[in-house]
């Protein structure tokens, strides 16, 4: 039963991040939103069913095993981990550090909800990160919608302070020659190009921040 009413909590805050992104950073996930950007509309009851089917399909509970890049790994945020334009998703730092860099309360608990997005779903926010991409000279490979908030007493906290390292397995055909940076782009538009923190080849690693933001990982 605590497991069921844990996706059921997921499943609403997915919903509502959709809603949210689809009218701030305009993103959302076909699987999930069916709405025009910008429109922020109540679902239907099908939307709703769909979106706690994904949540269930895709969560992943506080400290469990995921594949990363193609290694194992454990990560310490439970969520719904969607995305499946990259090769794997975690925060692999302890709970207690993850908390404590978020200025969580004891009976808080942190959550992510990641998936992929893309121009027809999040126009607005990938103006901002095509921008980038041009000034940058690269190339665009994947882009996720990411939101970092946290659960207390059943129900979501939305967070503005804070950030955790977040490791990505890269996509199969990432040139491995390429060196990868991180476009990021909150709500209001503000866009910070966001460094590669790891020293594993396949991966890449960078600071999530609190809140929702669409991550755009770049080649260049």
């Amino acid at each position: 039963m605590k497991m069921k009413n844990a996706k059921t909590v997921l499943a609403a805050a997915l919903m509502a991040v959709t809603v949210m992104a689809s009218s701030v950073t305009a993103g959302a996930s076909s699987a999930v939103s069916s709405g025009t950007p910008g429109e922020s509309s109540a679902p239907s009851e099908e939307q709703a069913s769909q979106v706690q089917s994904f949540a269930e399909k895709n969560s992943v509970s506080a400290d469990a095993t995921v594949t990363v890049g193609g290694v194992k790994v454990k990560t310490a945020v439970e969520g719904v981990y969607a995305a499946s334009s990259v090769q794997g998703c975690a925060i692999k730092a302890d709970l207690s550090s993850v908390k404590a860099a978020l200025g969580l309360k004891s009976n808080q608990k942190p959550v992510v909800i990641i998936y992929d997005t893309d121009v027809q779903k999040s126009n607005k926010a990938m103006a901002s990160v095509n921008a980038a991409v041009e000034a940058l000279g690269g190339k665009l490979v994947s882009t996720l919608n990411i939101d970092l908030g946290a659960k207390e007493n059943g129900k979501w906290v939305t967070l503005k302070d804070g950030t955790v390292a977040m490791t990505v397995g890269l996509p199969k055909d990432a040139d491995p020659n390429k060196e990868y940076v991180v476009v990021c782009v909150q709500p209001g538009g503000v866009t910070t190009i966001l460094e590669n923190m790891s020293q594993e080849p396949g991966t890449i690693v960078f600071e999530v921040r609190a809140g929702l933001g669409t991550y755009a990982i770049v080649a260049r």
